[in-house]
């Protein structure tokens, strides 16, 4: 072989070590970038709310923590609710429903799905406070009560809802819930 085409095979294989080394190294510093990038980035975590499968507690005590879960379950049942999710949501109630309270409480829920199948809403409860009086069993969920249309939302109030429990058994089990105060934010449109 002669020279001039030994040199030109040396130069073409030179410049493509080149390109690949600058290759690689444009890629090593991409990855380094996303992985700092990932290293920063905030995440949120959504948290679907707990559905406890039964009100039972240890040698009758009642822990705080565990009420107001119960609370919030019946809370979200009755009010975070859309015409695809009565169902899901009155076997919720029933299901936390003290027995000799179930046919009430069944009957309350009712006329609340009822109504929202019939007007086609959703209804989402933001909680923004939690008051429990653990001697009574009484718990007091406050937040904003949103009404949606679609993904539109038509009107916001300010709703307390007390929520009362009764031991049965070995159970803390739901007896009551009453909206308290209710106060309309005014309607959006």
């Amino acid at each position: 072989m002669e020279f001039s085409a030994l040199n030109r095979n040396l130069k073409t294989a030179r410049r493509t070590r080149n390109i690949l080394a600058l290759v690689s190294f444009s890629l090593l510093c991409v990855t380094l970038l996303l992985s700092l990038t990932l290293a920063r980035t905030t995440r949120t975590t959504v948290l679907v709310p707990t559905r406890i499968s039964d009100g039972m507690v240890a040698s009758g005590n009642v822990d705080p923590r565990y009420v107001e879960g119960l609370a919030l379950d019946a809370v979200y049942a009755f009010y975070n609710t859309s015409p695809e999710t009565t169902e899901r949501s009155r076997t919720t109630v029933e299901r936390l429903a003290s027995t000799r309270h179930r046919a009430k409480l069944l009957e309350a829920f009712d006329e609340i799905a009822n109504d929202i199948r019939e007007r086609d809403i959703s209804t989402v409860f933001f909680v923004q406070k939690i008051q429990t009086n653990i001697r009574d069993l009484e718990i007091t969920v406050v937040g904003n009560l949103k009404t949606f249309i679609n993904t539109t939302e038509i009107h916001t109030r300010r709703a307390s809802v007390k929520v009362a429990l009764t031991r049965e058994a070995s159970s803390a089990r739901l007896a009551s819930m009453e909206v308290i105060s209710d106060e309309t934010k005014g309607d959006t449109k």
